[in-house]
């Protein structure tokens, strides 16, 4: 199980330079990062690619293109497609939120709960959970809160499977599917 804590990863700044973000997990179809939004300025264009933001601490509301804005609460995964142009209204300050990111067809993402659904192990690549309150036992790993664990394989996810978090905490828990037989072989090599 690969284990990143978000103290360990440097801030560096947004493609378009409206904000900052922590790197956790980067691969060339994958992105999890945590990004901080202190201006509310535009984020950054991801085309090609689906995207799921969660609030951590405050929720927020995100505008999509020029439809009215969406609340989102605290610890809500929301998903949205990389080419719209989004940004967040920041009325109680500063926010936090975990983001995953996929390039289409290539790869694909949903929030699941804990513990992880059985996996159809033909799509099924990788699990990912993010500790994002409290902290949680995971085999013999203790995971506090800001840390990732990426699951690639059957034992580590028969691990996940096993984690009873305390009611105090929240895991923030993704699946990351590569594309059914139809959708990769629609798509251009």
């Amino acid at each position: 199980m690969r284990i990143v804590r978000l103290a360990d990863c440097p801030e560096v700044p947004w493609r378009n330079g409206g904000g900052t973000t922590r790197e956790l997990h980067l691969e060339p179809d994958l992105r999890v990062t945590v990004a901080f939004e202190r201006t509310g300025a535009a984020f950054s264009d991801f085309s090609g690619w689906s995207r799921t933001i969660v609030p951590l601490g405050a929720g927020f509301s995100l505008r999509l293109d020029e439809r009215e804005a969406v609340a989102i609460p605290a610890f809500q995964p929301f998903s949205f497609a990389g080419s719209q142009r989004a940004s967040a209204a920041l009325a109680a300050g500063a926010i936090e939120a975990l983001n995953v990111m996929t390039r289409d067809g290539a790869l694909a993402h949903r929030a699941v709960g804990m513990p992880p659904p059985p996996a159809v192990e033909g799509r099924l690549r990788s699990l990912l959970c993010f500790v994002a309150r409290g902290r949680v036992r995971c085999g013999a790993l203790s995971l506090e809160r800001g840390t990732l664990a990426v699951a690639e394989d059957a034992a580590d996810r028969a691990e996940f499977a096993r984690v009873n978090p305390p009611p105090d905490t929240i895991l923030l828990t993704f699946r990351i599917d590569a594309p059914d037989s139809e959708t990769r072989s629609s798509v251009p090599s």
